[in-house]
C-alpha cells in the first residue's frame, strides 16, 4: 500500500479551448411543430475546419458536412429532407460554427440568436474532465432545439 495524495486521486476540471482541437460528441433533439427529430452528431474542430457528422442512428448512414470555424451553419440540416410543407426559415439564419460550438460549450455572453433564447437547464457539470453544461436548449415558443454532451476529447 502507498500513499498519494489526494488531488492526484480526483481528475481536475479543465474548461475547454476553442484554439485547441476536440471532438464533442452527443445527441440532439429537435421539436418544431408537429415535427419531431433525434440524432447524434460528432464534431471534431482541427485547427480551423470544423467537420460535423450527423446521423438518426448508428445502423443508417451518416451525412458529413465540413465548415471553417466562421461559416454560417443551418440547424435545418438536422431535420429530415423528406419532411413535406416544412419552413426552415424557422431556425436561426445567422448563426456561425463557432458561436455554435461556443454555445454547446455554454460561454455565457450569447444568450439569443435571430428569436431563439438559449438556455441551460441542468447547468454545467463535469464530462470526461471537462466543465460544460450537459444540455444546451435553443428555444422559441413551443419549438426547441437540444444539444446533449456525451463526450468531450481533445485531439
Amino acid at each position: 500500500m502507498s500513499c498519494v495524495s489526494y488531488s492526484k486521486l480526483t481528475p481536475s476540471t479543465q474548461i475547454i479551448n476553442q484554439n485547441k482541437d476536440f471532438t464533442i460528441e452527443g445527441k440532439f433533439k429537435i421539436k418544431i411543430n408537429s415535427i419531431q427529430e433525434t440524432g447524434y452528431f460528432i464534431l471534431k474542430k482541427q485547427n480551423n475546419l470544423i467537420n460535423l457528422t450527423l446521423g438518426k442512428n448508428y445502423l443508417l448512414p451518416e451525412k458529413e458536412l465540413n465548415f471553417q470555424y466562421q461559416d454560417l451553419i443551418f440547424l435545418s440540416e438536422l431535420i429530415n429532407p423528406e419532411k413535406q410543407g416544412f419552413s426552415y426559415e424557422i431556425f436561426p439564419q445567422r448563426l456561425e460554427v463557432g458561436q455554435l460550438i461556443s454555445i454547446i460549450l455554454g460561454k455565457k455572453d450569447i444568450n439569443r440568436i435571430d428569436s431563439w433564447f438559449i438556455d441551460y437547464p441542468e447547468g454545467s457539470q463535469k464530462i470526461t474532465g471537462f466543465e460544460v453544461p450537459t444540455k444546451t436548449r435553443l428555444v422559441n415558443g413551443d419549438s426547441s432545439i437540444e444539444f446533449i454532451l456525451k463526450k468531450i476529447t481533445l485531439i
